[in-house]
């Protein structure tokens, strides 16, 4: 077998794609694909086009067999410091999850994904990776075609997207999480953190390990730990209160948000990014362009209907394009030939009925935003203003007088005054400790801890100790 060619250069600036591709053993990687694809010996191979995303590197290995078969291999990215047992532990669940569901969809659904030759879900001495062999889908990303498509080919392809949600729709399961083989062979959901960095202790993280019964009791338990989050982190911040007073008004929007009762018939299987980018597409300049794979089932698994119910993400405005943006008007238009395709493809399937999954789409503007607040706060500039105009029916932002008048008079108004209190303890501990000692980012435990240690340097009548005293 001739030794695979593997060049060492990447376009990408990202520093764990060099970390990756000195890690992997290619030539043993190499070894293996020609293995499973049962290739006579003393076939040879050579790597070609690799490439990255958020998560993985994905390179392409050429079969030297008649039918020049091409194998796809996907490893995780690895950064040097990362490289310990809860981050092995994390992606190697990662990598089982993504493949049951893609075994599971490939078996049990019309719905085209890759086929996976084979994968070692842990890093062992040959490959020292996990991975993923599989084949290679005819076509091009969508999101290479989709902004030149004239209206009548975007309608037949969205038909086809349609077509490919109400089949998963169709697939329900007992509870929120990732798919994975039981001990017993059969097909088991855990409540699952694949979603986030092990290292990561925040909200989502610790939500994820536990089974809710539906999107509300999830979102409100989420608004809720968030909360304590911001009330024990950045202790004397002088933006708390204004902080807290916008995470209650997100849980505030929850019992109106997220109907309980729409999640009573089990989870739908959700892609984890269903975005252009990962739907493949062929003939494109023909009268008929066809999908021919949906790639990347990674992070996916059965999802409340209300996460599952949204517009695909490829029809959809960013937060942070402007109110001229040229393509919010064609959105405009791609959602209305939506919401008349999947009316049409439901009667068609004799599915309307009470839990109608195009009125849940066509309702989901509001949750879609509320996604985008909670998940992503870098996003709060821009997600803020056109949810605080859904909720209130106005486009003037009056939303820091909303917020003031909480605080100020209203249901938040001892909490205000508590913050402005730890602000009082936190400027005091400045001016006796110096500021190199008191930094913005303690916790509560933190500053409590370190004042405690130097309360003789206190006045006994200051803000510190009387803070300490009510504290106890």
């Amino acid at each position: 077998m001739a030794s695979p060619s593997v060049s060492s250069t990447s376009s990408s600036a990202d520093s764990r794609v060099q970390t990756t591709f000195d890690l992997v053993n290619w030539d043993n990687l190499s070894s293996l694909a020609c293995t499973f694809a049962q290739l006579p010996q003393g076939t040879g191979c050579h790597w070609e086009d690799q490439f990255s995303g958020g998560y993985n590197l994905v390179r392409f290995l050429h079969l030297h067999d008649p039918q020049k078969t091409v194998i796809v291999a996907r490893v995780p990215l690895r950064s040097e410091g990362a490289m310990n047992e809860d981050h092995d532990s994390a992606i190697s669940k990662r990598v089982e999850s993504e493949v049951v569901t893609m075994k599971y969809i490939e078996t049990r659904t019309a719905i085209p994904v890759p086929h996976v030759f084979h994968y070692n879900a842990r890093a062992e001495e040959d490959v020292r990776s996990p991975y993923i062999l599989m084949s290679k889908v005819d076509g091009v990303p969508l999101s290479s075609v989709w902004d030149d498509m004239n209206d009548d080919r975007r309608r037949i392809v969205l038909q086809q997207v349609i077509d490919i949600l109400l089949e998963l729709w169709s697939h329900r399961f007992d509870k929120k999480g990732a798919l994975f083989d039981g001990a017993d062979g059969s097909l088991c959901v855990y409540s699952s953190s694949l979603f986030v960095d092990p290292n990561e202790t925040g909200t989502r993280h610790r939500l994820l390990t536990t089974s809710y019964s539906h999107a509300a009791d999830y979102w409100l338990a989420y608004a809720n730990t968030q909360l304590r989050d911001i009330d024990e982190s950045n202790f004397g911040s002088d933006t708390k209160a204004y902080i807290h007073s916008q995470a209650w008004f997100m849980r505030s929007l929850i019992p109106a948000l997220f109907d309980p009762s729409i999640d009573v018939h089990g989870c739908p299987l959700s892609p984890g990014d269903f975005h252009s980018q990962n739907i493949m597409i062929t003939d494109i300049n023909s009268s008929h362009p066809r999908i021919t794979a949906i790639i990347d089932w990674e992070f996916s698994g059965p999802d409340f209907v209300s996460s599952f119910a949204q517009y695909p993400l490829f029809i959809v405005d960013h937060p942070h394009w402007d109110k001229d943006h040229p393509l919010r008007e064609r959105n405009v238009r791609d959602q209305v030939i939506f919401d008349e395709l999947i009316l049409e493809a439901e009667r068609n399937r004799n599915l309307v009925d009470n839990l109608q999954l195009s009125r849940l789409i066509s309702d989901s503007y509001g949750i879609y935003l509320f996604h985008q607040a909670m998940y992503f706060p870098g996003m709060y500039p821009s997600v803020y203003p056109p949810l605080f105009a859904y909720v209130f029916g106005d486009d003037e932002d009056f939303s820091t007088d909303y917020y003031w008048a909480l605080m100020e008079n209203g249901i938040l108004h001892k909490d205000k005054k508590r913050f402005e209190q730890e602000r009082e303890v936190w400027l005091e501990a400045c001016r006796v400790l110096g500021e190199e000692a008191v930094n913005v980012n303690m916790t509560r435990t933190e500053f409590k801890d370190l004042v405690s240690k130097s309360r003789e340097r206190f006045d006994n009548e200051g803000s510190v100790c009387k803070w300490l005293a009510s504290s106890q």
